[in-house]
Formats: structure tokens, sequence, C-alpha cells
């Protein structure tokens, strides 16, 4: 697929993808084993796991659509591979602090997906405009 504008978010949107797939996994089957239909019945696991799953697409898909643009607009390959490894190392960190309590990874799952967003729009304004 030689003409494809841009393989290497394309690569990090897949990888994610499977990310997705796995944090909806574990929702789905910490539902069936609590036995909660809707919301989390209260359940402090159940909670998390619908909190990483539910953050998670609040912040990747705009996140892919930035590293999509800033690869389209012709940013050097490296930089690209910067944002979606940083973007995927704050997802699993996230996802990690909040699975396991450990607060400073949430912190920094959070702050790194913040700036991958904030730099990717900077760099897109700056490309445009």
């Amino acid at each position: 697929m030689p003409n494809f504008p841009i393989p290497v978010t394309a690569v990090f949107a897949a990888l994610l993808a499977l990310m997705l797939v796995a944090v909806s996994i574990r929702v789905t089957l910490l539902r069936a084993k609590k036995k909660v239909n809707l919301f989390d019945g209260g359940d402090p696991d159940l909670g998390r796991a619908i909190r990483v799953q539910g953050n998670f697409i609040e912040y990747v898909p705009l996140a892919l659509a930035l590293m999509g643009c800033v690869e389209w607009l012709g940013v050097k390959p490296w930089v690209v591979y910067l944002f979606g490894f940083a973007l995927l190392a704050a997802r699993l960190l996230h996802a990690l602090g909040i699975y396991s309590g450990v607060f400073p990874a949430r912190v920094i799952g959070t702050s790194v997906t913040w700036i991958v967003l904030a730099a990717g729009a900077l760099l897109v304004l700056w490309l445009v405009v």
C-alpha cells in the first residue's frame, strides 16, 4: 500500500484499537462476573474498568485524528512515531494507574495524553496557518 497517505498513524490506530478491545473485554467480563447490566452497580473494580474504557474513548480518537493530520501535512515520520509511542505509552500507564491504584502512573498517563493532544493541535495550526 505505497500510496496510503498516513501509514504511521494507521499502525498506531490499529494498536490502540486492539487496546480498546482489551479494555472493553475487561468491562464485559466484570459485568458478567458481578451480574451488573448497566453502570457499575456500585462495584469499584467495575467502576475503574468502565472509566479506563471511557477515558480511552474520550481522548484517543482526537489524538489519532491530530496524528493523522500531522502526518498528512508532511511532518517527518520520526515525529509521528514519537506522538504514537507517547500516546500508546500514556494510555497503558493510565490504565495501569487506574486498575492498580498507582496514582503516579495515572497522572503521567493523563499528562502525556494531554501533551500529545496539545502538541498535535499546535503543530497542525502552525503548519496550516
